[in-house]
């Protein structure tokens, strides 16, 4: 009996010192710098490529590793994570984040909110589609505070980040927190019922604010669709991931922008007519946050399940904005949900202080 209760508190101490580690390095991202770097498949294979935006020729593992996120297996052959077994319930849940943007006193608080409403929604996963923050320290701080256990936390860069600061963010939070996956550079993850396809960066050279931020052309475009044989042969449909949308057409679309019109990729929505992927998740343009396309220029309600779905979370930060419906934002963000070839979507707003 007494060996058994010193092996239970064994267990309690070693779950105990990682929640300890991380709470510490939230309030201080400098003591990472002093904790071995870590040790999993998805860290040994970022660390080889930490200075790029994109995989470099999608090579791949000769055999894949086994990796485990939030306590779910994947297998990882050094490009694409694939889960072991299909979703329990049957419904892929997502948590979405756009441009949290600092780790204010204010963005914390609203963080924590829309964590409590992600665990009550039991989401799968949660996404940080891009513009996390402009400095390494906080971006280190928003993916470890995103970084709870109960979820992969999924990231991408926007066109905010510098490619090698965001890279170093990563594997720096990976040392307290595994279940982070640097979706800029594993660019596909296959959760059991949907598999997430995602390109990092930006289209526009003009507004990406780094020197060495992540600028995507055609050529990125048409290697990431080499990957979609094998998403489209998963379970479930494929959803398209990235911080800038697609180009739209009219006030109500996607990509609207006050002064710009309709400033969305076209490459972008080229890609996705070409390939009939019908689901896509955004988060830039700010003032179109909220907006929701159903592939044929016509928005969708919240709630209601459709064949395809594009969706603008726009800007988590709870500092206010004035959106093109006419509503003032004080921190938007999503939960986005897929059945069978269906999804839906439900928006999260934070009152105005």
């Amino acid at each position: 009996m007494a060996s058994k209760l010193i092996a239970l508190t064994g267990l309690l101490v070693l779950a105990v010192i990682p929640v300890q580690q991380r709470q510490q390095a939230i309030a201080d991202p400098e003591i990472l710098e002093h904790l071995p770097a870590a040790a999993s498949p998805l860290a040994r294979a970022l660390a080889g490529q930490s200075l790029r935006c994109f995989p470099g020729k999608f090579t791949r593992l000769p055999n894949s590793e086994k990796v485990t996120l939030a306590g779910r297996q994947f297998d990882f052959d050094g490009l694409t994570l694939t889960a072991r077994a299909g979703d329990a319930d049957g419904v892929v849940t997502l948590g979405v984040l756009g441009a949290l943007k600092d780790f204010e006193s204010e963005t914390r608080l609203a963080l924590a909110e829309y964590l409590k409403r992600f665990t009550n929604a039991g989401i799968d996963a949660l996404v940080l589609a891009g513009d996390i923050a402009a400095s390494e320290g906080e971006m280190v701080q928003l993916m470890l505070s995103a970084c709870t256990g109960r979820w992969p936390v999924l990231v991408l860069s926007g066109n905010s980040e510098s490619r090698a600061a965001f890279n170093r963010a990563v594997l720096a939070a990976m040392k307290v927190c595994p279940d982070i996956v640097n979706l800029d550079l594993f660019p596909r993850v296959d959760l059991g019922g949907a598999t997430l396809l995602a390109l990092g960066g930006y289209h526009d050279r003009r507004f990406v604010h780094q020197r060495s931020g992540c600028l995507y052309g055609q050529a990125q475009i048409e290697r990431l669709a080499t990957l979609l044989p094998e998403a489209k042969t998963a379970t479930g449909p494929v959803v398209f991931l990235s911080h800038g949308p697609p180009l739209g057409d009219g006030p109500r679309a996607l990509d609207r922008a006050v002064e710009g019109g309709n400033v969305g990729d076209p490459l972008l929505a080229s890609f996705l007519v070409e390939h009939s992927i019908h689901f896509g998740i955004f988060s830039h343009i700010l003032e179109a946050g909220g907006a929701s396309d159903d592939g044929r220029g016509q928005p969708v309600p919240p709630g209601r399940w459709v064949e395809r779905l594009y969706l603008n979370v726009g800007s988590a930060n709870p500092l206010a904005w004035q959106l093109n419906s006419g509503q003032v934002s004080c921190g938007l963000a999503a939960i986005f949900r897929l059945r069978g070839q269906q999804a839906s979507y439900r928006l999260v707003r934070l009152k105005c202080r």
